[in-house]
């Protein structure tokens, strides 16, 4: 699976279980913890990711 497909997979999983929050307890609530969440798997993925490339040339 490429990375196109892992995120879509992750962010509509996501939007499932934040749409089920909203059901159950409010609807802000469920879109602001949707967007807490993709936030931080941003943030995660923007600092990890030059580490990454950094390895795989050996550096």
């Amino acid at each position: 699976m490429n990375k196109l497909g892992e995120r879509f997979l992750i962010y509509g999983t996501l939007a499932m279980l934040c749409a089920l929050t909203a059901v159950v307890v409010d609807e802000a609530a469920g879109l602001w913890s949707f967007i807490q969440v993709v936030a931080v798997i941003e943030l995660i993925y923007w600092i990890a990711s030059p580490a990454a490339k950094a390895r795989s040339r050996g550096w």
